[in-house]
């Protein structure tokens, strides 16, 4: 929010796409069924939003007794820390749904619901490019990879995969937790929450499972292998089933017809629609196989199935050597500090002007004669003056593993260098 000098930032807060697209003389829904609600009015479900967004823009110091209080008010002492962990935990599954897998032509706020779309069919869903095309492969890419045996530094599906099956997990864990700890004092709010909860943990399951159906279509299309075809529609089959136990944690909480958008990019309805929606795409999958046909040559594809857990912060250790008294007309210097368990394949640059219009340039970084240190000159005709610098690193070990430093986990997942003009 600082870049340029920024003073602020907007959001777009909940509900903000309420009725949108609908006729100005229609009558607004309500949310919730009138048995669930607890409030005057919809706004109030979102108190920790609106907390969270007016307290840490006014101060980002501010301390988290805050809302810890405010949990506890609101769910009790014991229920209240536990229901807290889990929303924050919870609120991971969106950011990543759309960075990772969601079909790019679906990111404008009036086209995109990553809380209710199934993003259509398989074969449509696995062509899908995520938002952040530079820190996520996408499903086509590892298809490649493992019929190529080739190699990138980006977040594979695989990984992502995993990572939502991870969340959705723990989410579940902390769910039966507050359960228990409310026991019969668990009121509306509560109830609503927790609904809330587990919509969100089962999509994350829907998205760790159709990743795997994807690459695994992807394979498929790649190699004529209806062996790939086969694990895609198992995939595909479990995704729906964590998309149908959605539908079950929604129930007849929220009203039958959602009208946050215009209807034909499935911006309305429920869940329950989506759910015929895929059974519907389930059985193309299985009248495909059925009529299927090679054309051309057919390679043998490998099995797909999500890797093991890799403790990245093992294998790597990236330090970065901040860039000093970077001027306009002058080359920088961008160096690094990389260990490598396995020992290093390659450590490469990644840079672009802090201009979304201009692509990321690549830069193989080489060993400066001091130990485990890598750097790259970038030219000076490379940078343009009237934006400032902005760089990450890729590094790759010869086991083929990679990472990308600065990790996106854990903070802002590339450096800016702001230009001494």
């Amino acid at each position: 929010t600082h870049l340029y000098e920024g003073d602020g930032f907007e959001v777009n807060e909940p509900l903000a796409t309420k009725m949108e697209a609908q006729p100005h003389d229609a009558k607004p829904f309500e949310l919730l069924n009138a048995q669930y609600r607890y409030y005057d009015y919809e706004f109030e479900r979102y108190w920790h939003f609106f907390q969270v967004f007016g307290r840490m823009a006014y101060n980002p110091k501010t301390p988290s007794d805050v809302w810890d209080k405010e949990f506890t008010r609101h769910f009790g002492a014991k229920a209240g820390p536990l229901v807290e962990t889990a929303l924050h935990k919870a609120s991971w599954i969106l950011p990543r749904i759309i960075t990772s897998s969601y079909p790019y032509s679906s990111f404008p706020t009036t086209r995109g619901w990553a809380e209710k779309q199934r993003l259509g069919d398989l074969p449509s869903f696995a062509k899908a490019e995520g938002s952040d095309i530079r820190q996520f492969a996408n499903f086509d890419e590892e298809a490649q990879i493992l019929l190529e045996k080739g190699e990138t530094a980006k977040i594979l599906p695989s990984t992502t995969s995993r990572w939502f099956a991870k969340v959705s997990s723990d989410i579940n864990n902390l769910v039966a937790k507050a359960k228990t700890a409310a026991g019969k004092n668990a009121g509306k709010e509560f109830h609503s929450t927790i609904t809330d909860l587990n919509i969100l943990s089962n999509l994350a399951l829907y998205h760790s499972r159709r990743i795997s159906a994807a690459v695994s279509y992807r394979l498929f299309e790649r190699s004529q292998d209806i062996n790939a075809l086969d694990a895609a529609i198992e995939y595909e089959s479990s995704a729906v089933e964590a998309w149908r136990q959605m539908v079950i944690a929604a129930g007849d909480v929220y009203t039958n017809d959602l009208m946050m958008g215009v209807r034909v990019a499935d911006l309305c309805g429920h869940w329950k629609d989506e759910l015929v929606l895929l059974e519907k795409g389930l059985t193309k999958l299985d009248e495909k196989k059925r009529s299927f046909k090679a054309t051309g040559t057919v390679t043998s594809a490998p099995k797909y199935a999500s890797i093991p857990s890799i403790d990245y912060d093992k294998l790597f250790q990236v330090s970065n050597h901040p860039v000093t008294s970077p001027s306009v007309g002058k080359p920088n210097t961008i160096a690094v500090k990389v260990i490598s368990q396995a020992g290093l394949k390659w450590v490469r640059l990644r840079y672009r002007s802090v201009n979304q219009e201009e692509d990321y340039k690549t830069m193989p970084m080489v060993t400066t004669g001091e130990k485990d240190m890598y750097q790259a000159v970038v030219p000076a005709d490379q940078v343009n003056p009237k934006f400032d610098f902005m760089y990450f690193v890729e590094v790759m070990d010869k086991n083929s593993r990679g990472k990308i430093y600065p990790d996106v986990n854990l903070e802002t997942p590339y450096r800016v260098v702001k230009l001494e003009r």
